[in-house]
């Protein structure tokens, strides 16, 4: 039987697994709410590849063997990006200040479906916030409750602001914060 590993990636070790990281995207975001199609693959690889190039970049894969089964990534806000400028217009001032002046953008966990229920969302997830220097993180996940925001939830995440499309958008996000100092320990 393979161990299952959680792995850190470099922006330079991307090409080695971009495949597996996107077979892992296909299929984890095909089915509702989310109904990806192979558009949406294409432009996601699009935008992971210029977010590995970004400030404080972190990924980390799960892997048995030289198979990936899920992933996640992020790297440090700042104004001046697509996400952080149209979330701290959502937000407002008095939400946007103390939550986005040193955060960490949690922008993508997904685990394939076949290895759904393992606990790899939630050990990826602590791979990704752990020794972090930002004092928060923010993602946006679907409104519509999933087994991600259940597992956000678990972890401490709060809602900072629900129903919002963004821009060209289809689908009700919500956007959630974590103070990092805060962390409630995952549970067992």
């Amino acid at each position: 039987m393979m161990t299952l590993e959680i792995v850190p990636l470099s922006a330079q070790d991307l090409p080695g697994a971009e495949d597996g990281i996107l077979d892992v995207y296909r299929t984890a975001f095909a089915s509702p709410p989310y109904d990806r199609q192979e558009i949406d693959v294409v432009q996601f690889a699009g935008g992971f590849e210029w977010h590995a190039q970004r400030p404080g970049f972190r990924c980390f894969v799960a892997r048995e063997g030289d198979t990936i089964l899920g992933f996640t990534y992020g790297y440090s806000g700042a104004p001046g990006s697509w996400w952080y400028d149209r979330v701290a217009r959502a937000l407002g001032p008095g939400l946007a200040r103390p939550w986005m002046t040193s955060a960490f953008e949690f922008v993508e966990l997904a685990v394939a479906p076949a290895a759904q229920g393992r606990g790899i969302g939630g050990r990826l997830h602590d791979a990704l916030l752990a020794g972090l220097p930002q004092r928060t993180a923010l993602l946006s996940t679907a409104q519509e409750e999933t087994t991600a925001q259940r597992l956000y939830r678990r972890r401490g995440w709060i809602a900072l602001h629900e129903h919002f499309t963004f821009p060209g958008g289809r689908l009700p996000m919500m956007i959630m914060g974590l103070e990092l100092a805060r962390r409630r320990p995952p549970p067992r």
